[in-house]
């Protein structure tokens, strides 16, 4: 077994992960960066999705296990009093993985030069400057022609984050699907959209067309680019999964309690 450790830069996780390592060191536990079976991440749900996109080259092996130093600890089980009972709970062999789906993005310049990225949470599209207009088609259906600030289509895990606040569904981690939710759409006699957050089946995609994405920007959970040259964005849900150790069954919806009541 390897294992890495990824830790936010604040100084109790960097002392948290400075206990871990002296720990696993002992425990006579490979440390491995570049090749781990195991991530530790030590922070929040903000750290927890920094390393996720630095593994993402690993994202069909690598399993990860959250200790909790930050504000919100959706993905983390673990506490830095707990190192030593965690040391012991990864030699287990049953051992519960939890798999969360990223969210497949395709940015085309042209019918054959597509870019790929992902996201865990989930992606916006938008632009600051202008009023943006997309024609919108999911599956083979010319869905609507929207006209606002932009979109924001999120994963099941992704759903409890900025999709919440855009007053988006909270949707059921083991759902097979994803959801597209409106930024700052505009409705009146002349243009208008659904209005509705949309829970959309992974066997369908949606393609966003414009006939101008100039100075365009697009955010993946902490990354963001601007975009000038593409001519569609095309999002649906990956067969890619982010895998998580559990250390023990949490109820889905004990945790969003937890969280946010």
């Amino acid at each position: 077994m390897k294992v890495s450790i990824y830790a936010n830069e604040r100084e109790n996780s960097q002392e948290v992960k400075a206990q871990l390592l002296k720990r696993l060191q002992a425990a006579s536990v490979e440390i491995d960066d570049e090749y781990p079976d195991i991530v530790f991440t030590i922070g929040g749900d903000g750290t927890v999705l920094h390393a996720v996109h630095h593994y993402l080259y690993l994202i069909e092996t690598v399993k990860f296990i959250g200790i909790h130093t930050g504000h919100l600890g959706y993905y983390t089980d673990w506490l830095p009093t707990e190192l030593d009972d965690l040391i012991t709970f990864i030699h287990q062999d049953a051992q519960k993985i939890s798999e969360y789906p990223l969210l497949s993005i395709k940015l085309c310049y042209d019918e054959r030069d597509c870019h790929q990225l992902y996201a865990f949470n989930e992606m916006t599209i938008l632009n600051a400057f202008r009023t943006q207009h997309f024609n919108v088609t999911i599956g083979d259906l010319f869905f609507e022609s929207f006209r606002g600030t932009g979109l924001c289509l999120s994963t099941p895990t992704g759903s409890t984050a900025y999709n919440k606040s855009l007053g988006g569904a909270i949707l059921y981690p083991s759902l097979s699907a994803f959801q597209m939710t409106e930024i700052g759409s505009i409705n009146n006699n002349v243009y208008r959209t659904i209005g509705s957050p949309l829970i959309i089946p992974k066997e369908q995609m949606v393609i966003l067309e414009s006939e101008n994405f100039e100075d365009i920007t697009i955010t993946r959970d902490h990354l963001y680019a601007t975009y000038k040259h593409i001519n569609r964005v095309k999002v649906t849900l990956s067969d890619r999964n982010v895998k998580f150790i559990k250390r023990h069954d949490v109820p889905f919806w004990g945790r969003v309690k937890d969280h946010f009541l």
